[in-house]
């Protein structure tokens, strides 16, 4: 298992979904694209290792690639009801990415996507 600081952790390799069994917290989002990854049983391992930590886990799909702002802000809605303490990007960079923003506006609901683009502003 490898492991990218930029500035939230990115685990990734043969290994890493092994790594959620011992993390901490109540509740987790899961956000990715593809059904595919629920077809190829990627989101259900991802779920029984969260479940062996004791964490519950939601689901949030659909993430198309470029995310759009409207995808992003649903998606921080979803977070807000379901209020996780845990955000796990699943696949490819866009996924990755749109949790990264959808955690932005979950944690800063007042902020403007023009206020998170700034450097430095959070």
């Amino acid at each position: 298992m490898q492991r990218f600081t930029i500035p939230r952790d990115l685990y990734f390799g043969e290994d890493a979904v092994s790594y959620l069994k011992g993390v901490k917290g109540k509740k987790a989002i899961i956000v990715f694209g593809s059904e595919r990854l629920v077809k190829d049983g990627t989101i259900g391992k991802v779920k029984e290792a969260l479940k062996v930590a004791g964490i519950e886990s939601v689901l949030f799909s659909g993430v198309e690639p470029d995310p759009s702002v409207e995808t992003v802000m649903k998606g921080a809605k979803v977070m807000r009801e379901e209020n996780p303490d845990i955000i796990i990007g699943v696949g490819g960079g866009s996924p990755i990415d749109a949790a990264k923003a959808m955690w932005i506006f979950y944690e800063y609901p007042e902020f403007t996507f023009e206020e998170a683009a700034k450097p430095f502003n959070l």
